[in-house]
């Protein structure tokens, strides 16, 4: 930046107010003494903007901004890369994660690897969802389901940055810490909060449930309840999960033992996530990041 203490020499003084005035982009501009230095800084900042790559190569006084002219005042503007930083902390703080790596805000939807039928009719499943969540009207999620590592979490997680970006906030955890957690917080106010949230968010996403030891009480206490709630309150829920729904073993997972009794209340839990979500079964293929 260009300082200079105008009033020690008249003539410095005058050359500098003469080369500021030469400049083509403050022809026209009524430059004195008391404002030439705010016109030096403009033009300092506006050349570190022309040659910068990004923020941490920033010079200018304030990170991520730039002096602008808006007619004969002087203005801080935010360059773009301080507005692609600001929107991408907006989108992550419409984000919540539980128990999932963090890396997982990196997942894009324009990275999902649809060369096979499956992974094509996913994709644009997720488009109309987004859609229709644009138009607050309700859409079933999906049940991704297939064998290990075959990018159901990382659908999962372009799922929940798509929803960020068009500032619907969601939920994603990964479902057998969550059970851990929720087994710790009994009797505790966290416990309430937990349930309370995974009822009320706008879209929950479940990531790999079946991989849990599930029991009567995480069941009936909390599964029953929150597919419960979301299904009457039309509240959007995404799941992966490795066990395939037109098979015995979805069933035999909810069912927890062979009784009458629990059979049916698997029953009753698989019927509420139909009424929730649409299975559609991930192949093999790996996924490009």
């Amino acid at each position: 930046m260009i300082k200079m203490e105008l009033e020690s020499n008249e003539s410095a003084t005058h050359d500098f107010i003469e080369k500021l005035k030469n400049n083509p982009l403050l022809e026209g501009k009524d430059i004195t003494i008391f404002n030439a230095n705010d016109y030096a800084l403009y033009l300092a900042e506006y050349e570190n903007c022309l040659h910068c790559k990004g923020l941490k190569d920033c010079k200018n006084d304030t990170e991520g901004y730039k002096t602008v002219l808006d007619g004969d005042s002087f203005l801080l503007s935010t360059c773009k890369y301080k507005k692609e930083q600001l929107k991408k902390e907006k989108e992550e703080n419409h984000i919540h994660t539980l128990f999932v790596s963090k890396s997982i805000l990196n997942a894009q939807l324009e990275n999902l690897n649809v060369d096979t039928p499956n992974r094509k009719k996913i994709y644009e499943y997720i488009i109309k969802f987004m859609k229709s969540a644009k138009e607050k009207n309700f859409m079933k999620g999906l049940y991704l389901y297939g064998d290990f590592s075959t990018g159901k979490t990382f659908i999962l997680g372009c799922i929940a940055n798509e929803l960020a970006r068009n500032n619907i906030q969601s939920l994603i955890i990964y479902f057998p810490d969550l059970v851990v957690e929720l087994k710790n917080a009994i009797a505790t106010p966290r416990y309430e909060e937990l349930m309370n949230y995974l009822k009320s968010v706008d879209v929950l996403l479940l990531d790999d449930l079946g991989s849990e030891n599930l029991t009567n009480w995480l069941r009936d206490d909390v599964l029953g309840p929150v597919l419960n709630y979301r299904l009457m309150e039309e509240k959007p829920i995404f799941i992966s999960s490795n066990l395939d729904p037109k098979t015995d073993d979805l069933l035999a997972h909810l069912s927890v033992t062979k009784s009458a009794s629990d059979v049916l209340k698997g029953t009753r839990i698989k019927s509420r996530l139909e009424g929730l979500v649409v299975p559609i079964e991930l192949d093999n293929l790996k996924y490009k990041r």
